[in-house]
Order: C-alpha cells, then structure tokens, then sequence
C-alpha cells in the first residue's frame, strides 16, 4: 500500500505529463524514510540495493523540490543538503562552521515576526528559511581552551 506521500508525488507527475515509475517510487519512498538532512550521495547510497543511478536520484530530487515534497538546504559546504518539508512544521538551522553540527529550532516567535514584516511590505511570503552559522558549544569551548 502506498504511502500518503508517494500518493501525492504520483498526482504531481501525472498533472505535469511525467511517467510514474518503481524507480521513483522506491525514491520517494526512501526521501520519507530517513530523517533528518541527507545529500544525493547519501540517498543514492541507501538505494544501492535498488539499482538506481545517480542521475535519476538528481532528476527525482528536483521534481520533488518542484513539487513542494523536498527543500534543498546549504549549510556552507560546496553540495546541497535535502530536508523532506511535508507534513512538518517550519523551522530553521544552527549551522557550526567547524564541525558542521546542524541543530533545528522552530518557535511561533520567528515564525511570526517573518509573517509580520512580510505583511508590513505587502510581500506574498511563499517559503521561509532561517539559518545561523557559527559555533556550536562544544567547537566554542576547545577554540576558548
């Protein structure tokens, strides 16, 4: 039985003229399987038993980005990291510049203050990504020791 995203992922194609394939399927199904932030590579590597190429995870990972599915993500190094977005409620990133831990916060009061300021400037608000880079407390105490 598939899963409410991979339902929603086959409405998407369908509407834009695309084929819906086992391939994509089995990627769709494994984006919503991991948790957490994941690049290509790591999503191409949890498929490897499914014969699946690395364009086709790009190719895969695009149409799910297009599709609302996916956000991409770059937390300062020269690749993309992905989130999966559906379902899950908007947060933002605490990005350490010299271990690249990744910490996730949401609250009601950045949320808020981002939608007040966008009305302020009657600016339709569409996606909202919130990032810091810095040190995190452990990088902050041995650079301090």
């Amino acid at each position: 039985m598939a899963t409410q995203p991979e339902v929603l992922f086959e409405e998407f194609l369908r509407r834009r003229g695309f084929n819906v394939t086992d391939t994509r399927r089995k990627i769709v199904k494994k984006v919503f399987s991991l948790h957490g932030h994941f690049d290509a590579a790591e999503l191409w590597e949890a498929l490897r038993d499914e014969k699946v190429s690395m364009a086709t995870v790009y190719r895969t990972l695009d149409l799910l980005e297009q599709a609302g599915f996916v956000r991409r993500v770059s937390f300062g190094e020269a690749h993309a990291h992905y989130e999966h977005v559906l379902g899950r409620d908007d947060h933002g990133h605490l990005v350490c510049r010299r271990c690249g831990k990744v910490i996730e916060f949401s609250g009601a009061r950045v949320r808020t203050l981002i939608h007040e300021v966008a009305a302020r400037n009657e600016f339709e608000l569409q996606e909202t990504i919130v990032q810091g880079f810095g040190l995190c407390r452990d990088c902050r105490r041995e650079v301090e020791a």
